[in-house]
């Protein structure tokens, strides 16, 4: 028996075919469905995916900072973006800078088409928040232009409440 490893070259997924999953699968479900009814289904992805991040990585601290932080390093290592940096202004306020992001181009596209992104990484974020502190995140935009994907930077400040 070979290893088919050696005699196959495995290739890295591209950050681009996570951006042409993205539309796809959004755009679909948005059409048939409606934005909103996408918007609740991609926040139980969040959900479910958060569940599923748990049995990959630990999260020693339930300060929210922290939980958000470790969100973000995973879908720094795991290619999602490049680059994340969170800012913590005060206990319920951080600033989150995302630079790179593999989806910006079909996110935009979705939302000036009047459907609903995914949002991956935010509803991720809600439902760790949600789970682990027991808190919702206000999101207001920070980005002095829109994004664009030649730089994929976004930057946002988070408020957190109490649920």
């Amino acid at each position: 028996m070979s290893d088919l490893s050696k005699e196959i070259p495995i290739k890295m997924v591209k950050p681009e075919f996570l951006d042409f999953i993205n539309y796809n699968i959004c755009k679909a479900y948005s059409e048939i469905h409606g934005k909103e009814a996408a918007e609740e289904f991609f926040r139980h992805v969040g959900e479910i995916g958060f569940k599923e991040l748990q049995k990959r990585i630990e999260f020693p601290s339930r300060e929210p900072y922290d939980v958000l932080r470790r969100v973000g390093e995973f879908l720094e290592e795991m290619g999602y973006m490049a680059k994340i940096q969170l800012t913590k202004v005060a206990d319920d306020e951080v600033i989150i800078e995302m630079f790179g992001v593999s989806v910006i181009e079909s996110s935009m596209r979705l939302i000036n088409e009047g459907a609903s992104p995914s949002h991956i990484m935010t509803n991720l974020m809600f439902a760790a928040l949600k789970e682990l502190c027991g808190l919702r995140a206000e999101i207001e935009d920070l980005t002095l232009e829109q994004p664009s994907k030649e730089t994929g930077y976004a930057k946002e400040r988070w408020i957190l409440k109490k649920l």
